[in-house]
């Protein structure tokens, strides 16, 4: 069983609702999330301008049950072959805040025709390039040239940032987009040259292929890595190319991503650990004992954050969140020319997991 549950006066859908009446009465373009649902209502809505925007208001958190129900089976393949097997149900309730009951609305009345109507799947709107420029969410158009090139505007920080969580969601539901490139995409390439709309600094390890992760196409990213998406050993190469990326290619976004079991970060954690018992060595016998050494001090801040006694499981997981963050401060602090970016608007340095 699914249960979609609004609850009476949803703040979120109140104020959706009064944005929505209020643009109308202006006769403005309408740009709030809720105009489709709200599309829906033109009865109560036309009513509600001349009326209280209470009743329209009441009635959307009705609808925006029944709306969540059928996107659910709209677009989500495994979700509508249970309900059409019989082995789930999805159903919409609504919480009421003054008497504590929940009224069971149960099945969306367009469970029927949808269930006839769809057979294969279909992406929310947000994730299609069409829909995604429309929203103001999904990827941005793929360039002149199908791929970014310097022939395209540059992509604010903002948008850079849509790009990567929409492409990350396509990637996430097994729906990517991007596609193999042409002949014609790397000709465009070396002949008008890379425009990459972000930097990443991510992890050395074969689970994690960034451009794959974000559905990149080539000329979307800037990809540099390291195990341990660290900067402590590597300055000259690491900070140097984000500082090209970021100022000659014009890049607004660095992401400095980790990931959950990085080995990198395991090791450093174990390092740090058994130098605390006084059973490890300080002095580094290869560059990879070196790196680990160097990334046990982020360890121990986040040791000291947890407290003593924390699992070192959890202790681990922790460290891979402090590091994405300790290497951004490395960046802001040793890198003169990405710190003056930051400062003037022009480049945001951001971390991921």
């Amino acid at each position: 069983m699914i249960l979609v549950l609004g609850h009476t006066k949803c703040g979120a859908v109140y104020g959706a609702t009064n944005a929505y009446i209020a643009a109308k009465r202006q006769e403005a373009p309408v740009t709030s999330a809720l105009e489709g649902l709200l599309f829906d209502l033109a009865p109560v809505a036309d009513k509600a301008l001349q009326d209280s925007v209470e009743a329209v208001a009441a009635h959307a958190v009705r609808v925006n049950v029944f709306h969540t129900v059928d996107f659910l089976l709209k677009h989500s393949a495994p979700i509508r072959e249970k309900v059409r097997s019989g082995q789930v149900e999805i159903q919409g309730g609504l919480y009421h805040l003054d008497t504590g009951k929940v009224e069971f609305m149960g099945r969306s009345p367009k469970q029927e025709e949808i269930l006839k109507s769809i057979d294969a799947l279909t992406l929310p709107p947000s994730m299609t390039r069409e829909g995604g420029r429309t929203l103001g969410y999904g990827p941005a158009a793929r360039g002149t040239y199908g791929v970014r090139t310097t022939a395209d505007a540059p992509v604010s920080a903002e948008d850079a940032l849509k790009m990567l969580k929409a492409g990350n969601e396509r990637f996430a539901v097994g729906a990517p987009l991007a596609k193999h490139a042409t002949l014609k995409m790397r000709e465009a390439l070396v002949s008008h040259g890379q425009a990459p709309h972000t930097a990443i600094l991510g992890c050395a390890d074969s689970r994690v292929p960034v451009d794959t992760v974000f559905d990149a196409m080539p000329g979307d990213l800037f990809v540099l890595r390291n195990a341990g998406n660290t900067c402590t050993h590597a300055e000259g190469s690491m900070v140097g190319s984000l500082e090209f990326c970021a100022g000659k290619l014009g890049s607004k976004l660095i992401m400095v991503m980790g990931h959950t079991q990085c080995g990198a970060i395991a090791g450093a954690t174990k390092t740090y650990l058994a130098n605390k018992e006084g059973k490890g060595s300080k002095s580094a016998g290869s560059a990879l004992e070196g790196l680990l050494i160097g990334l046990s001090d982020v360890a121990e801040q986040a040791n000291q954050e947890l407290g003593p006694g924390v699992e070192e499981s959890k202790l681990i997981s922790h460290t891979v969140r402090v590091n994405v963050f300790r290497s951004i401060e490395f960046l802001l602090t040793y890198s003169e020319p990405l710190r003056a970016l930051v400062k003037s608007g022009n480049l945001e340095i951001q971390g991921g997991i």
